[in-house]
């Protein structure tokens, strides 16, 4: 992330002037103080993660600074960097909303997003976010161009675009941000409408009061705060109700599973805030947090999260309070002295004003999510933006002074230019470049098993991509585990190539695995993996059961690594402890079916009739699916409780009336109670349902007394 303040330094290159500048000098230092934040944990903390590798490895793409000060002598052209910028930037983003829209008409499909659409982004928030910065830059770029009629169509058109595209993505947090903005921005526009559109000295509209142009802007702010009014009121109506997008903007229920998954996920990041509040847990460690506090209610939602969803409380987990307060301060830095330079009429009040709601907007809907690179960039930008104009009526005089550069300046400053390439140059590969080889390495592997390769050129594909060892390596280590369970059993590959296979993948998680900060998910991952291949070395099964073990130790209430470690007990033939973890899963929260559905099946095979009670209890005959009655019913059979099987197979009859084995199985446990009667109309009812088992059913029928 500290790479994201190298936008914020295009200001200080533009507009360096007088350090004595008070106002100035107190942003530099809030967003000196915000990446200082960020960085000083990883020290102090010392957990594994990208930032305090860098720095024990000398890593030079952490200190850009001398380039920036060699930069910082020669200001000429960067003023139209801001222009430059904010095109390209809005291109890309016209881009991406044009794959969105392919998404919206059928002609691409958005796999994460499902009805919401996402582009290349490959997710719904993320797009809403991005663009929600371009509308802004629209609005700036149509105030500007405002006389170029032209421009001003094109600049609408294309502000109209993203605005459609933000709604399908149907993100809550991204719409309340940009309701209550625009609502403050339209409401200022009509409030300062002099301020917003001088009027000319010659012009006979200047006496009107309300010209045409406020009135239409009054009602823009009048639609602003009725619209969202009339959905919220009609959201029960078929017309919200059959479109997915409203029916989703419009739900707010605080019992909602998204927002109830959030609500989870804030109390973990606040227990992991009180542990470690003053600098917290360093960047790209929330994992930590999540795993030691994972909140068990949380089973039905993404197995995994690496931020807290929500930008205050990722601030506390990865820099402390003093993170957060950097970060705030950023912001209290930048509205002051936009707001002072706005009532001394030193700042354009329409840019200004944009540049305030829309870190207001942001703010706002980071309450439900968290920046990425994306949004970052912009967010930087738009802090270099603002202070660039604050500064520039000031260093208006040094501007023009730095304009005269001495010949022996102005060579420094060529070479510092070639310096910077040369050093971004070099930087790329191993931030941009080599990270994307990995990637096309990767998609290589996983296209080489959907066809006929061999064992051998199936690892070699996955080397590959390991070998370039850049930020895509876990991932490809992830794969390799995934890829692993269709290699299993797999008849394609014999089993010589799926022991080999199997070595290799265990081989590789061993290595993600010894990382400093332990991560239970690849240590499940890994424990999986032991547990399936723990008859070809002696060593696998102490090694998973350590491993698992450990695991369990880290993340207590995670169910899932739980159901890992009693995999691993079953298989080595400890149905009790097998039988302990599950039910010790089950009981952090009674409701999940599937824990409940383990403990039972391991109560029955232990026959811990008090255990089999309580569970049934909760979680009735009549609530359990068709595979859990199967698999029930076979586990009493296994351990001849012919009783208990018996009313699991009656609700199989009633959920599955068309089944014939189902039948008779019940038949056969109806004969033995002695039911002969009832018996004998299940034995028949399964003739007529299949014919080819008359046979046995006859034999079974002439047995019967």
């Amino acid at each position: 992330r500290g790479h994201v303040v190298l936008s914020y330094r295009m200001r200080h290159v533009v507009a360096r002037g007088d350090h004595r500048n008070a106002p100035r000098e107190k942003r530099r230092i809030a967003v000196a103080w915000t990446v200082g934040a960020h960085m000083i944990p990883s020290f102090f903390e010392m957990e594994d993660n990208y930032l305090s590798t860098a720095f024990r490895t000398q890593n030079p793409s952490f200190f850009p600074l001398p380039i920036l000060r060699l930069v910082a002598e020669s200001p000429d052209g960067v003023v139209w960097a801001f222009v430059i910028l904010f095109h390209v930037s809005l291109a890309a983003s016209l881009i991406a909303s044009y794959f969105g829209l392919l998404q919206r008409l059928g002609y691409r499909v958005s796999i994460q997003g499902g009805f919401r659409v996402d582009a290349t982004i490959g997710n719904p928030t993320y797009l809403a976010a991005y663009l929600l910065f371009h509308l802004w830059i629209l609005l700036i770029l149509m105030h500007t161009y405002r006389k170029r009629s032209w421009a001003l169509s094109l600049y609408a058109l294309a502000f109209l675009f993203e605005l459609v595209i933000v709604y399908f993505t149907a993100t809550r947090g991204a719409v309340i941000g940009l309701a209550a903005a625009g609502v403050a921005l339209a409401g200022a526009v009509v409030w300062k409408w002099s301020a917003v559109f001088p009027p000319r000295s010659d012009n006979h509209a200047t006496s009107i009061a309300w010209p045409l142009g406020r009135k239409i802007a009054a009602s823009v702010f009048a639609c602003i705060i009725i619209a969202p009014l009339i959905f919220w009121l009609a959201r029960n109506t078929d017309i919200v109700q059959s479109n997915q997008v409203l029916r989703r903007l419009t739900n707010y229920s605080l019992q909602e599973g998204t927002i109830q998954a959030r609500f989870h996920i804030w109390g973990q990041s606040w227990k992991g805030f009180l542990e470690r509040p003053i600098l917290g847990w360093g960047q790209e460690n929330y994992y930590l947090v999540f795993q030691k506090y994972f909140n068990p209610k949380l089973w039905g939602d993404e197995p995994w999260f690496d931020r807290s969803h929500d930008i205050f409380f990722d601030w506390l987990i990865h820099a402390g309070f003093l993170g957060l307060g950097a970060y705030l301060t950023m912001y209290a830095a930048l509205y002051v002295s936009i707001i002072k330079g706005i009532k001394k009429h030193t700042l354009p009040f329409w840019s200004g004003a944009v540049i305030l709601v829309a870190l207001f907007a942001h703010l706002l809907q980071n309450i439900f999510v968290f920046d990425n690179l994306n949004t970052y960039l912009l967010f930087f930008a738009f802090f270099a933006y603002g202070s660039f104009l604050i500064t520039r009526q000031s260093d208006e005089k040094v501007v023009l002074d730095q304009r005269k550069l001495s010949e022996k300046r102005s060579t420094r400053a060529h070479t510092a230019a070639i310096a910077c390439a040369g050093f971004v140059l070099i930087m790329s590969y191993y931030l941009h470049i080599a990270p994307i080889k990995q990637s096309r390495a990767l998609i290589r592997a996983l296209i080489a098993y959907q066809k006929p390769v061999s064992m051998d050129e199936q690892i070699a594909a996955f080397k590959e991509a390991l070998a370039y060892n850049s930020f895509g390596t876990t991932e490809t280590r992830e794969q390799i585990v995934n890829i692993g369970g269709g290699v299993a059993g797999n008849q394609r590959y014999s089993n010589a190539e799926q022991a080999q296979y199997a070595t290799f993948a265990i081989d590789e998680m061993r290595k993600e695995i010894e990382r400093p900060a332990k991560d239970v998910k690849h240590m499940a991952f890994f424990g999986s993996l032991l547990n399936g291949a723990l008859g070809s070395n002696p060593n696998y099964p102490i090694e998973a059961k350590s491993v698992l073990e450990e695991a369990v130790k880290l993340s207590p209430t995670k169910q899932a690594i739980a159901f890992e470690l009693a995999q691993h007990y079953v298989l080595i033939g400890q149905f009790d402890a097998a039988r302990d973890v599950v039910y010790r899963a089950w009981k952090f929260d009674p409701t999940y079916h599937v824990a409940a559905v383990h403990t039972w099946l391991l109560a029955v095979v232990t026959k811990k009739s008090d255990i089999v009670d309580e569970v049934a209890r909760l979680h009735p005959i009549t609530s359990l699916s068709e595979i859990d009655l199967v698999r029930l019913g076979e586990a009493y059979r296994r351990v001849e409780d012919y009783q208990h099987a018996l009313p699991l197979y009656e609700q199989l009859v009633v959920v599955m009336p068309t089944h014939a084995q189902y039948r008779a199985t019940f038949a056969a446990l109806l004969a033995r109670e002695g039911r002969v009667k009832e018996a004998r109309e299940q034995a028949n009812e399964a003739i007529k349902l299949d014919p080819t088992i008359a046979d046995d059913a006859d034999n079974f029928l002439r047995n019967l007394r």
